[in-house]
């Protein structure tokens, strides 16, 4: 049998020019394993954008470690200033977050930070003027505290949305934290240059450096462009949060998924999705406010109390030790977040929390035991472990406040969850007992406390909230929906 071939000559295919842009729906491909260090280069213009941000977290951390003059210990405005100015900030962050460019925001927390810093160099002695310095710095760390994690949820890829948000608002706040006490505690007393002038030289320098980054790095959100009919800006910003620098398949399936959630949330009222986002709000308020319980004034009392009784003299490589592993808890979670995911150093943190804070207030029980240098010692050593477990525990809210709530209230509900975490710090000032000493007859019943919410959370982490790593947007809204998310 003989086969017959066609004699019609092969015709030319038309290919598009190389400078074309392509069209979507992109087509499907195999993509190549990534390593974390390609990878984040490639993605490197996302974590810039938010850099600016980060500085002001960073300087919001060094006033939430200061432990301030002896007023501050007598007066207990001054340190309810800082969280009261947060508040504030924070109230008119949500309103604004969506209604006018967040690099202008950023700009002007930038400011804020700047301003804080000068009033402590002008006048370092001055009551009215570290009270001014906290509202200002507070308030900015506020402004800036809704859009933040609204920009890290809608710019970053999945990949590394963990990172990105724990980074800012977990890390960096802490570094803010042990950056303060490491110089706070070796800074000479009787130096000419005091110690409230060093913060506000760096306050400064982190103003200027954050403001210089908001101006230059930091880009809109593409959904912004997308929901006023700005497409061509939309795809524009999105090219610019990769590198190269240029349109591919992957920007127009990033475009195609912001679409989507657009899309899906404009289906819904602003009635209906403050109901969508409720069970996470209180999921996550309750969260923050374990993160503001675990680092409040009596934790901070308990470790210096427990210092002076242990040693009597020179301690201040405690305090920087302590200082350290509150910071390194975070970083940990930080860079293994978005490969491990988010629910196990949760669990894993909860877990040590409960053990340690049991502990902890089973040994401050004893009216003995709180005079006793040895046991002290313990304490201390007990407290410096507690502080690592809670950094691993707490560093997850963050992420999840990029994840869990719908477009339409998500500035709000982010605004809500800070709100409450800012309240328990001022409530737990409010009712401290004074003189200072007398606090320690109240450390086993906040420990007692405290490990049992650590308890709740242990349940919680485990049966309630989900497990993002790698998730859409959409993905992550559909499973805080549900009352249970037992997978991992």
């Amino acid at each position: 049998m003989m086969w017959t071939t066609s004699s019609k000559k092969d015709e030319i295919p038309n290919y598009p020019p190389q400078s074309a842009v392509p069209t979507f729906p992109a087509l499907t491909r195999a993509e190549e394993p990534e390593g974390w260090c390609r990878r984040n280069h490639k993605n490197k213009p996302q974590s810039n954008s938010s850099g600016a941000a980060a500085l002001i977290f960073t300087s919001g951390g060094m006033f939430l470690g200061d432990p301030g003059p002896k007023a501050y210990f007598t007066n207990k405005h001054l340190p309810m200033s800082w969280f009261i100015g947060a508040i504030v900030g924070v109230i008119f962050g949500a309103i604004i977050c969506n209604r006018i460019p967040k690099k202008l925001i950023t700009c002007f927390a930038s400011l804020l930070v700047t301003v804080s810093g000068i009033l402590l160099v002008a006048d370092p002695r001055s009551l009215d003027a570290l009270l001014a310095a906290r509202y200002i710095n507070g308030c900015a760390l506020g402004l800036v505290f809704p859009l933040t994690f609204v920009l890290v949820g809608e710019q970053c890829v999945k990949s590394l949305r963990g990172m990105n948000a724990a980074a800012v608002g977990s890390m960096c706040l802490q570094l803010g934290v042990f950056l303060q006490i490491i110089y706070s505690y070796i800074w000479p007393q009787d130096a000419s240059f005091d110690g409230a002038q060093m913060m506000g030289i760096l306050s400064i320098f982190w103003g200027f450096l954050s403001f210089f980054m908001a101006f230059f790095l930091q880009l809109e959100s593409p959904i912004f462009y997308l929901a006023r009919g700005q497409e061509e800006m939309a795809i524009d910003i999105l090219r610019r949060l990769q590198r190269p620098f240029t349109v591919t398949h992957e920007t127009y399936e990033q475009l195609m998924e912001h679409k989507h959630y657009l899309a899906e949330s404009r289906e819904k009222t602003l009635l209906q999705s403050a109901i969508i986002g409720f069970p996470a709000l209180l999921k996550l308020s309750f969260y923050r406010v374990f993160s503001a319980a675990s680092s409040c004034f009596y934790t901070y009392f308990a470790f210096s109390y427990a210092v002076s009784i242990a040693f009597k003299y020179d301690a201040t490589w405690a305090y920087n030790v302590y200082g350290f592993l509150a910071w390194i808890g975070t970083m940990i979670v930080t860079f293994t977040i978005d490969s491990k995911g988010r629910k196990t150093p949760m669990i894993f943190g909860f877990f040590c929390c409960s053990c340690l804070c049991f502990s902890l207030a089973g040994v401050l029980n004893d009216e003995f035991s709180v005079r006793d240098s040895g046991t002290m010692t313990v304490v201390m050593f007990l407290m410096m472990a507690y502080q690592l477990f809670s950094g691993i525990s707490t560093a997850s809210s963050s992420v999840y406040l990029t994840e869990a709530f719908p477009l339409a209230v998500k500035p709000y509900y982010v605004a809500i969850t800070f709100i409450a975490e800012m309240s328990i710090h001022i409530l737990v000032i409010a009712v401290h007992s004074e003189p200072w000493s007398y606090n320690v007859y109240d450390l086993p019943p906040y420990f007692y406390t405290l490990g049992g919410l650590s308890v709740v959370f242990f349940v919680v982490a485990i049966a309630a909230l989900p497990e993002t790593k790698k998730n859409t947007l959409r993905e992550c809204l559909a499973k805080f929906r549900k009352l249970v998310n037992c997978q991992y």
